[in-house]
């Protein structure tokens, strides 16, 4: 469908048209790990974005770039891509949009284990998310520190901002996604506790919530996982009393 009127668009010559559907094409591929595809298509829309002067939906498409390319762990393009969507985005003043641009930087400051950058970067975020009331972001921002100060180990600061990540998704019930993940990353820091009681609370918490979802298989055979491993750790726990 978006093809066709992909097409339709360019036949009478609407460039804007156009753009938008390759944009959306684009992050079809990307969604779908077709990232080649992505690239081209989302490359050719920032282009015409950029060329028309929609700077908004152009730092859109950088964004999206950026997001493609630390899916593959090219993080010096993906830096690249995100640094310019957010100068554009300030340019603009698109708030939203350059809380969104730091949020991906620290993900990739935490990726590649630079851990006090990413701290800066969520904490910055989790400001800026607050001051425009977009509260599920927050959360996220919450749950990306309780991930960094975990690998850190800082399990109390984890603990302390997974809680409130979750205590702010208590208002979002339907974000079941985002709320699974916290779950199960929680787990993951109990686990690593050694805390196993709590941990597989949270794992089964997590697989109920993706289960009830009915289109997150992939998530539930996550904690399917972690709750296998935990029966593994569980014996070799108690044999080493």
């Amino acid at each position: 469908m978006i093809s066709e009127a992909q097409q339709l668009f360019q036949q009478i010559g609407n460039e804007l048209g156009v753009a938008e559907c390759l944009q959306r094409l684009g992050n079809i591929y990307r969604m779908q790990d077709k990232n080649d595809e992505a690239i081209k298509m989302i490359s050719d829309a920032q282009k015409q974005f950029q060329t028309s002067g929609n700077q908004l939906q152009a730092a859109e498409c950088l964004w999206s770039l950026g997001e493609v390319y630390r899916m593959q762990k090219k993080y010096d393009e993906a830096t690249e891509m995100i640094m310019k969507a957010q100068t554009q985005s300030e340019e603009i003043g698109y708030k939203a949009g350059v809380a969104d641009c730091l949020k991906i930087l620290g993900i990739i400051c935490m990726d590649q284990t630079k851990y006090d950058e990413a701290v800066d970067m969520f904490s910055n975020t989790q400001k800026k998310y607050q001051n425009i009331g977009r509260i599920v972001d927050v959360a996220l921002c919450y749950e990306n520190l309780g991930r960094t100060y975990r690998l850190q180990g800082q399990y109390e600061k984890a603990k302390e901002v997974f809680t409130k990540a979750l205590k702010l998704l208590k208002g979002f019930p339907g974000e079941k996604y985002t709320i699974g993940w916290t779950l199960l990353n929680f787990g993951y820091l109990f686990f690593d506790m050694k805390d196993f009681v709590e941990a597989r609370r949270k794992y089964e918490e997590a697989r109920d919530v993706f289960d009830s979802h009915g289109q997150l298989g992939k998530e539930v055979n996550h904690c399917s996982q972690a709750l296998a491993k935990l029966d593994e750790a569980k014996p070799i726990a108690s044999s080493s009393k």
